[in-house]
């Protein structure tokens, strides 16, 4: 069982969201949808929203009727909108969404066609969210149980308390940084990523627009495709890169999750602008399966990110987010600003790196300089 938080703890994850996240005002309609481990903190919520001078809905999803669909063949009905849910999240201003269903491991083990029909209905969420102005956040503190933390194999304790921290800070030190990185990333030029590990890649930027995920909804990432949902938590900047430069390796030292099986230990070797080499220590064979059958554009330079958050080291699922660490994907970039219309994208994360752009370090030894 997962431990329940206490009200002050659920109230200052509520407040700082609410407020500094989401800008809640008076009068606005409120959703808050929860599985069981994740119901103390969205109560939470309902109080704060309350507070606010906002109605809050509360919408419950049981995780043992969920997994008894899915063992009955009801995973198409899971994945088919409502039109009675949908109404009402027509009628909303913001959405917070804990995540579920809570077991990440047996999630993992449904095979593609239940899993494609079990979240059919997510395209059709996020149309109806978009046409009604709807801004909201995914709480990545709905993962951490002590059943998800011994699937990850990481210290339950040490992963909550991450997760609450990066998940209350005052944004606005890491907004700063955010800009000061804009200034140095939009203006383009030669770029080099380097670690001792063997990391030694050379590419290029286009001067194009830098984004953020900090963790809040602003009216630039509203416009975007997904950007009225924030993930909290999450720190990061991210800017696609010219497609017809690399060269060079770079060689993971952090994780990179899409699914069960962890890609641990990653070998990539650019030349002439493709991935020409790649092998993993863990993970390897999943990428390849992916690699293989993805289309053309799967191996030009895509996407550059540097990761903002010092409270973030030993959570799964936000490596890329941890202070200072540098990112470098390659596939379809047309969601991050760039040219490359393939529908697949992978990155390497190596953490303690060092990041120049035109000659001048902007991140070094896990820092942001």
């Amino acid at each position: 069982m997962t431990p329940a938080p206490t009200e002050a703890q659920a109230d200052r994850l509520a407040r700082n969201v609410l407020r500094s996240r989401l800008d809640l005002q008076p009068k606005e309609k409120v959703i808050i949808e929860s599985y069981p481990s994740s119901l103390g903190w969205a109560n939470g919520f309902v109080r704060e929203a309350r507070r606010r001078g906002a109605s809050p809905l509360l919408h419950y999803e049981d995780e043992s009727s969920y997994w008894t669909a899915i063992d009955e063949g009801q995973a198409r009905l899971l994945g088919t909108p409502a039109d009675h849910e949908m109404a009402a999240l027509a009628e909303a201003d913001v959405y917070i969404y804990f995540w579920g269903p809570e077991t990440l491991a047996r999630r993992w083990k449904l095979d593609e066609a239940t899993l494609e029909q079990s979240t059919a209905y997510n395209s059709r969420w996020y149309e109806v969210a978009r046409k009604n102005g709807v801004r909201g956040a995914r709480m990545g503190i709905a993962r951490a149980t002590p059943q998800n933390a011994k699937a990850f194999g990481v210290s339950y304790p040490a992963w909550r308390s991450e997760l609450y921290a990066a998940s209350t800070r005052d944004l606005r030190p890491l907004v700063r940084q955010a800009e000061r990185l804009r200034k140095v990333l939009e203006k383009g030029g030669a770029a080099r990523l380097t670690h001792p590990n063997g990391t030694d890649l050379r590419f290029a930027l286009a001067q194009r627009p830098m984004r953020e995920s900090l963790g809040r909804v602003t009216p630039a990432e509203i416009k975007t495709r997904f950007g009225m949902m924030a993930s909290i938590p999450e720190a990061l900047v991210y800017i696609s890169v010219d497609e017809s430069t690399a060269e060079g390796t770079v060689v993971a030292n952090r994780a990179t999750r899409q699914g069960g099986t962890p890609r641990e230990g990653g070998r990539w070797v650019m030349k002439d602008g493709h991935l020409t080499e790649y092998r993993y220590r863990t993970g390897g064979k999943e990428f390849r399966a992916t690699y293989d059958a993805a289309p053309r554009g799967r191996d030009l330079p895509a996407l550059l990110e540097i990761g903002l958050d010092p409270s973030v080291r030993v959570s799964p699922l936000l490596e890329e987010s941890e202070l200072g660490a540098v990112s470098f994907g390659v596939g379809g970039n047309v969601g991050y600003g760039g040219k490359t219309r393939a529908s697949f994208i992978d990155w390497l994360t190596v953490g303690g790196a060092v990041l120049s752009v035109n000659g001048r370090t902007i991140v070094r030894d896990g820092r942001v300089v």
